[in-house]
């Protein structure tokens, strides 16, 4: 090699290299490196590099508002997630699979990690966007400045309901440069402690493989890696006529038997038209853990299932009143499982006199 050679080599590597560190620290939506644990944690309201580039900054007021916000939102949220942890000794065996599925919850990672802290892999499933997120840089003070608040508007109903209600969050967000699912993720897993590795677009091809995302692909998601674990979240219907060909239910089976977990689902599995995931869920999962929105209890029974009631279930909020179960009110009344009591509510069944939580395993 000649010395021509030599200086167009070293000028290559130094161009690759800086092209590579753009990359990893651009905070887009399909990156790695410490850019993006950095974009995760300021979403989040949390410390970290001074990020100069930004036209609102950390030590600017309007930023120090969203921390402000967003440390009061999981304030709120301490004393259910410390009964979340309490309640964690009744799910044995349960807490660290293989694979956790969680249909109907959108981009609810905040109740999975809490109840499910071992798991290896998270599915979450919601009809939420998957849309991408912009370079950080490019957004101007007001469009940060709104996408923030969107951000933690939508987060204010699952650390306070305990649930995402899909209207108001594309409310908080469509309107702003921060929409869709990835913004709400990162901030829930920099909250968690956890460090985001890298964030890939994703989708799930015939058979349920996992693909990147293509223009019009099926199943559109998120692979986030953080903390050790994979955390994705596919934006799907999950009637019977939106799972198609289950590709899906084909990915979540390709990681294991699940452990499934299910509440606020809007009663949608007491219907016919979902029977698919109810069928599934029931002969797939070697544990279930859902509030009474999610299979109906009566096809727990069918399935063997051995089963354990949590709560004083009394019936649905008035929203549901059609989706009454006197068989499992019955259940609870005389005993055909054992019963334990439950110090706090989740899903629709907030105040802990009326909670209910089903634990069913294989």
């Amino acid at each position: 090699m000649n010395i021509r050679q030599f200086l167009y080599s070293l000028a290559a590597i130094f161009f690759l290299t800086s092209l590579s560190s753009c990359v990893s620290n651009s905070g887009g939506s399909s990156s790695g490196g410490s850019g993006i644990n950095d974009t995760a944690r300021y979403l989040a309201g949390l410390p970290g590099g001074t990020r100069s580039e930004l036209s609102l900054s950390r030590n600017s007021a309007g930023w120090k508002g969203h921390q402000s916000r967003m440390d009061k939102l999981w304030s709120t949220h301490s004393g259910r997630r410390s009964h979340i942890r309490g309640f964690r000794k009744n799910l044995s065996g349960l807490t660290a699979p293989g694979v956790l599925f969680y249909p109907f919850g959108g981009p609810d990672y905040l109740h999975a990690s809490a109840l499910f802290p071992g798991a290896k892999n998270y599915v979450l499933v919601g009809l939420e966007g998957t849309d991408s997120m912009p370079d950080l840089a490019s957004l101007s003070e007001g469009e940060l400045s709104r996408g923030l608040g969107g951000i933690a508007g939508s987060l204010r109903t699952v650390t306070g309901a305990s649930y995402f209600i899909t209207k108001e969050m594309r409310v908080d967000l469509q309107s702003t440069a921060l929409r869709g699912t990835l913004p709400l993720l990162l901030a829930q897993i920099a909250r968690n402690g956890q460090t985001v590795s890298s964030v890939q677009a994703v989708g799930l091809g015939a058979g349920g493989v996992l693909t990147s995302r293509a223009s019009g692909s099926a199943c559109p998601g998120w692979h986030i890696r953080a903390g050790g674990k994979n955390i994705y979240y596919f934006r799907e219907d999950l009637s019977n006529g939106g799972l198609g060909d289950r590709r899906l239910l084909k990915f979540v089976s390709s990681k294991g038997s699940p452990v499934t977990f299910v509440k606020s689902a809007s009663y949608l599995m007491h219907g016919g038209g979902f029977s698919s995931i109810r069928d599934y869920i029931v002969n797939q999962s070697r544990g279930l853990v859902q509030d009474p929105s999610g299979v109906p209890y009566r096809y727990l029974v069918d399935s063997g299932m051995n089963i354990k009631l949590y709560g004083n279930y009394q019936g649905p909020i008035d929203t549901f009143n059609s989706k009454h179960q006197p068989d499992l009110v019955a259940a609870y009344r005389n005993g055909t499982h054992p019963v334990k009591p439950m110090s706090f509510g989740m899903g629709y069944l907030l105040n802990p006199s009326r909670a209910c939580i089903i634990v069913a395993r294989r």
